[in-house]
């Protein structure tokens, strides 16, 4: 459901509101799912609104927007852009406006770009993601914008405390991939977590964001255990110099 998502410029949350009676780690073949949105249709000279933050989220903001894209052999054009939470509480299911014009060709397409997680703790930075279908022009600039994200309430239950063990990161021979693997398991051995995310990022030498892979814990988590986890995050075509993980817990849906 996530690369559904992503590929409609939605959230992974908001598809799964939208399909209730889909499990989304048992789809085949066939599958119908309710996509949430209207489509954007191609703009030739796209506008660009300020957004005005709401009373609860000027606490709060996303700054230091670092869009990093890259045109697939298919012609698409994949952008991350690396938001940073520069506010002193954690932000939720933030989303970026990515603007792709060409460079010596008419075309300019908006589209929104998500988190991969739902949270973008203080401090932290994390890359949303979002894909222009093709065809796309072959010389481009891209910008980003912020647009929406909501305050994660004080007593907030819905997200538990998370430990990661004997992490690795192995970047490949080739600099086009590495492999991390591990183990996670909740602070709290007696909590029952209803989703483990986990999140890598794969970055350049000069800071640009290459790729990400985000990997989900099998249903069902046991309590009390903690996970082993191994798997890949590829470039999107520079190479590698390091790689950063995060990790995310939450309660079971009621």
């Amino acid at each position: 459901m996530f690369g559904i998502a992503l590929r409609y410029g939605i959230s992974l949350e908001a598809l799964k509101t939208a399909n209730p009676e889909v499990n989304p780690y048992y789809m085949g073949v066939g599958t119908q799912l309710l996509i949430p949105i209207t489509p954007t249709p191609l703009l030739a000279t796209p506008t660009l609104q300020t957004p005005l933050p709401t009373a609860e989220a000027t606490s709060t903001a996303i700054l230091n927007l670092q869009t990093d894209c890259y045109r697939d052999v298919s012609g698409g054009v994949i952008c991350f852009v690396l938001a940073q939470n520069l506010g002193e509480k954690p932000i939720e299911n933030p989303t970026v406006l990515v603007t792709l014009s060409g460079v010596s060709k008419e075309y300019s397409q908006t589209q929104t770009a998500i988190l991969p997680l739902n949270l973008l703790p203080a401090g932290a930075a994390l890359p949303l993601v979002t894909y222009f279908q093709p065809p796309t022009p072959e010389q481009f600039t891209a910008t980003a914008q912020a647009d929406f994200w909501l305050p994660v309430p004080e007593e907030d239950t819905r997200y538990l405390e998370i430990n990661l063990a004997d992490l690795q990161t192995e970047i490949m021979e080739d600099s086009r991939s590495a492999k991390i693997r591990g183990q996670v398991a909740l602070a709290d051995p007696t909590k029952r977590p209803g989703a483990i995310w986990m999140l890598a990022t794969a970055f350049t030498q000069d800071g640009r964001v290459a790729g990400i892979r985000r990997w989900e814990a099998p249903l069902p988590i046991p309590a009390g255990q903690a996970i082993p986890f191994s798997f890949s995050v590829y470039s999107m075509g520079p190479e590698i110099a390091r790689v950063e993980v995060s990790a995310e817990a939450r309660t079971p849906l009621e």
